[in-house]
């Protein structure tokens, strides 16, 4: 946990006076205060502008502040390798998994995890793909389930869990499923984007690469589907697609888990897309600890064991 000295210079910081950062550290104003003066008088310099609105910090508090969150670091990275030299393997791990990955990864993953490691406690924190890499390098998670290439490709490290083919969904008795037969032997025939075009379709709100995949499509192949609906959710716009709101872009991981509540005709994409990579991404210059490598690991044996067989 960050001392109370990177926590106070960062309230200040980021609320922008001294009311604001006194309720959200739930403290009095006065304490606040009175704490930077204490911190002043002993580093013997002003770390913080007050003449400016939003507050700021003066050049010595940023690197006061930079100074202790390093410290920060290594203290907290010092009792991590404390705890993995003690017998057995313990500790608390925070995974940063999106609503998709915990339904239909993380159940498959955790209770072998927990046969295996009892001692460990595990949390998950939620999110979308770019706020999941955020969270691992803010060190708010152990690592994050994202989607490689990342956004912050320089700032952290990962390793790869498995890959999964992207596809298009639709209820079964929609007229472009109903031009291809199902007796064809290809589980999943290609189907050209372009066809979709006036199409109703359901796509992944905008922050999420399945959003960003839906329009590389449309700009490759001159498509424009109708878009009847925008989701936050590959589940919900699934099933969506099942009871024909639309078409919808979806996993093969997806497609094949899911409980829709009609059947769905699934086809890959033409042109080709490159299947997605599913990777655990963590700060490299942070220490992992021995509960979140064991976990990492538990990930690729399921993966490894169910996933990639489908």
């Amino acid at each position: 946990m960050p001392s109370n000295t990177c926590r106070y210079l960062s309230a200040l910081l980021t609320e922008g006076s001294f009311s604001k950062a006194a309720q959200f550290l739930d403290i009095s104003q006065p304490s606040l205060s009175q704490f930077l003066l204490r911190l002043e008088t002993e580093v013997g310099t002003e770390l913080i502008d007050r003449q400016v609105k939003p507050l700021k910090l003066t050049p010595a508090g940023e690197m006061f502040l930079r100074t202790e969150r390093q410290i920060d670091q290594m203290r907290e990275t010092c009792v991590k390798q404390i705890d993995d030299i003690k017998a057995g393997v313990r500790g608390h791990v925070i995974v940063g998994a999106s609503d998709y990955r915990e339904t239909f990864f993380l159940t498959e993953v955790f209770p072998v995890f927990r046969r295996l490691f009892p001692s460990i406690e595990i949390e998950v924190a939620e999110g979308r793909t770019k706020e999941l890499e955020e969270l691992a390098m803010a060190g708010a998670t152990d690592f994050s389930i994202v989607i490689s290439p990342l956004y912050h490709g320089q700032a952290l490290e990962y390793t790869e869990l498995y890959t999964e083919k992207l596809l298009i969904a639709m209820n079964v008795n929609h007229p472009i499923a109903r031009r291809y037969p199902e007796d064809s032997g290809e589980e999943f025939p290609p189907l050209d984007f372009h066809e979709l075009d006036r199409e109703n379709f359901i796509v992944i709100k905008k922050g999420q690469k399945m959003n960003k995949l839906y329009h590389d499509l449309c700009d490759r192949t001159g498509a424009s589907p109708r878009v009847v609906l925008e989701s936050e959710s590959m589940i919900a716009a699934l099933a969506l697609a099942s009871v024909g709101m639309g078409v919808t872009l979806t996993t093969e991981t997806l497609a094949r888990r899911s409980a829709t509540a009609e059947p769905l005709r699934c086809f890959s994409i033409s042109p080709e897309v490159p299947a997605r990579t599913v990777v655990a991404a963590y700060r490299g210059d942070r220490y992992l600890s021995k509960a979140a490598r064991e976990l990492i690991q538990v990930m690729l044996d399921v993966a490894g064991a169910k996933f990639q067989r489908g």
